[in-house]
């Protein structure tokens, strides 16, 4: 972390002009806005790895080595591990320049929590708040501390010289058929040195702040005394058992009220259970959650009801949501996915959300799953759970949130696209070393380059999704007869057959289906609208064409329509496929609307 290029010349010579912001609350203002920044998966691109035995490649453009991961690593993942750096610096300009000083970072801040990861974002956070007074407020998720208490890790796809996969790991013998560059900055970090390095970022109590309490304290807010939190917060005492009654593991939550009448409750969702011998990491959330910390839930109800005794709006966050975040179509895509696909094992029970929204929760904050979605609960006591999901940085769409307060229960939330980056395309001429070197020696990996013709960051992480839903998502998760369908009807098929009763729309897919040459299917329009639709809900709905929108207008109220006969069937399928597609499709406000948490609305506000 010693090298020079990170901070500050990675933002360009003019950041020292820059001038501290004015206060929080300048004379005047009559709100308060916070901002979240989910699932940065920050990985430091040009790291010091403290080791002889690889340095990076080196970048031309700037000089420097390059800790990158491999294109085709990126477009086998979920999300990017390199450009997604860049994403970060220019979501906190921005807010720099929105005058916005109280950001969330809702877990997975890091990739994996290795220590060159982890000292890098210490790094650029001290610098914002230093210089700008910006305050950060963290929880952990499971790529922070993958493992409660650290260990031995490694990856084997870093970029390496001549464009070949490079493996580095913290022991040699992690990777034992591989040739492996050894370095101890890319081992796990626990909790402990997570939290030590980012102690000034929530996890511990501030001077700055008016209120600071954790789960295994009581909540005294009258007799509260900075020395005292501060002598209690230690991360041995913020333990609970497993189990295991002589096994104590970490919960890093807590509640904070950085600015008077504003608590911001930080839940640390993350799980571990036994593996043999060793200790592994969750990535289910509430569902297990729920069960193996008991505690936290009794402490969330301590909160809410001493946060409305005194007035106080509360916002919740973690990494992981709290309600379902499909627009309610999760069971019918358990059905036809099947029940362990789409991670649907990640979508909280009813049961669960029931449990939080009991406990006091109204509004709150999560990553982990990287769409924008806006989801809604009401138990039968009529206690309202709104669950707002924070696009991820390193994802399409890449965006942040804000929430403005604008009285206690008001909450006007936008949605922050991050379409131009700058620097996005710093390592475009390393991916295409990458690629002659796969294409030379036709190596099955070889990717589809017209990525590197991204002209924004915004198109470069929908190439990342188009490219990811045909090497992953349609291999893994879609039966191959539905995507066959999709791929081989046209818009005027698809009309016709929405007219048709049953038996006719049967035999008709059924001819379809067999005049079908299977091996040839590629990426339908269709599919590629499905996961826009999923993934960024209304950002997403945009960035379909006119001509798509008309044709989704005419057919799905048709689909709505048609009746679910029992048993297998192409005709079932396809129904059921675009049933949940007009879920998608008509889904809550998540762009830009209103929450009033006192009138129990959600308001779409049009720019």
């Amino acid at each position: 972390m010693n090298k020079k290029y990170i901070l500050p010349s990675i933002l360009g010579a003019a950041v020292q002009f820059f001038t501290v912001n004015p206060p929080l609350f300048a004379q005047g203002n009559t709100s308060i806005e916070i901002a979240f920044l989910a699932d940065i998966h920050l990985q430091d691109v040009y790291a010091d790895l403290k080791s002889s035995d690889f340095e990076g490649i080196l970048n031309p453009k700037t000089g420097e080595f390059a800790t990158i991961r491999t294109m085709n690593s990126q477009l086998n993942s979920t999300r990017l591990f390199n450009e997604n750096y860049f994403a970060f610096l220019a979501a906190l300009e921005n807010l720099r320049k929105k005058g916005i000083h109280l950001v969330v970072l809702p877990g997975d801040f890091t990739d994996d929590g290795q220590p060159m990861n982890v000292l890098a974002l210490q790094k650029i956070l001290d610098y914002y708040s230093s210089n700008f007074g910006m305050r950060f407020f963290l929880t952990t998720g499971n790529h922070d501390t993958v493992k409660p208490f650290g260990g031995i890790a490694g990856k084997r796809d870093f970029l390496g010289n001549d464009g070949q996969e490079q493996a580095i790991a913290g022991d040699r013998n992690l990777f034992p058929s591989l040739e492996v560059a050894q370095s101890d900055q890319i081992n796990y970090w626990g909790y402990t040195e997570v939290t030590e390095a980012l102690a000034n970022f929530g996890f511990f109590p501030s001077e700055k702040d008016l209120f600071w309490a954790h789960p295994f304290q009581d909540l005294d807010y009258e007799n509260y005394s900075f020395d005292q939190a501060k002598v209690s917060s230690t991360l041995e005492i913020r333990t609970y058992s497993l189990q295991d009654p002589g096994l104590k593991l970490p919960d890093a939550s807590y509640v904070v009220e950085p600015i008077e009448g504003v608590w911001l409750l930080a839940l640390d969702g993350n799980v571990f259970t036994h593996s043999g011998t060793d200790l592994k990491g969750s990535s289910i959330g509430f569902n297990e959650a729920s069960k193996l910390k008991e505690h936290q839930l009794a402490w969330i109800k301590k909160v809410t009801e001493e946060a409305e005794k005194r007035g106080k709006t509360l916002i919740s966050f973690s990494h992981y949501p709290l309600l379902e975040f499909h627009d309610g179509a999760s069971n019918e895509m358990a059905a036809l996915f099947g029940e362990r696909k789409f991670q649907l094992e990640r979508v909280p029970t009813s049961e669960v959300t029931e449990l939080y929204t009991s406990a006091g929760i109204q509004i709150h904050f999560a990553g982990h799953m990287h769409i924008n979605d806006t989801g809604v609960f009401q138990d039968k006591t009529g206690k309202t759970m709104y669950n707002i999901q924070v696009p991820s940085l390193a994802a399409f769409p890449p965006a942040y949130k804000t929430a403005k307060i604008k009285r206690k229960d008001q909450f006007e939330i936008e949605t922050i696209p991050l379409t131009e980056v700058d620097r996005f395309d710093e390592f475009f001429d390393l991916y295409r070393i990458e690629h002659r070197w796969l294409t030379q020696n036709n190596n099955s990996s070889t990717w589809d380059s017209t990525i590197l013709a991204s002209k924004n960051y915004e198109e470069y992480t929908q190439n990342h999704l188009k490219g990811l839903t045909k090497s992953r998502f349609i291999p893994s998760d879609w039966p191959e007869n539905l995507v066959s369908l999709l791929s081989a009807l046209s818009n005027p098929e698809l009309i016709a057959w929405s007219k048709m009763d049953t038996e006719e729309g049967t035999v008709f897919l059924s001819e379809k289906l067999k005049n079908f040459d299977l091996t040839n299917i590629e990426s339908s329009k269709i599919i590629d609208d499905f996961y826009l639709l999923k993934n960024g809900d209304e950002l997403g709905k945009r960035l379909i064409s006119e001509d798509r929108i008309e044709f989704y207008d005419e057919l799905l109220p048709r689909i709505i329509e048609k009746e679910i006969t029992t048993g297998s069937s192409p005709n079932k399928d396809l129904i059921q496929f675009f049933r949940i597609f007009e879920k998608f499709y008509h889904s809550h406000p998540s762009d830009h609307f209103v929450i009033d948490l006192k009138q129990n609305t959600l308001k779409k506000l049009e720019d």
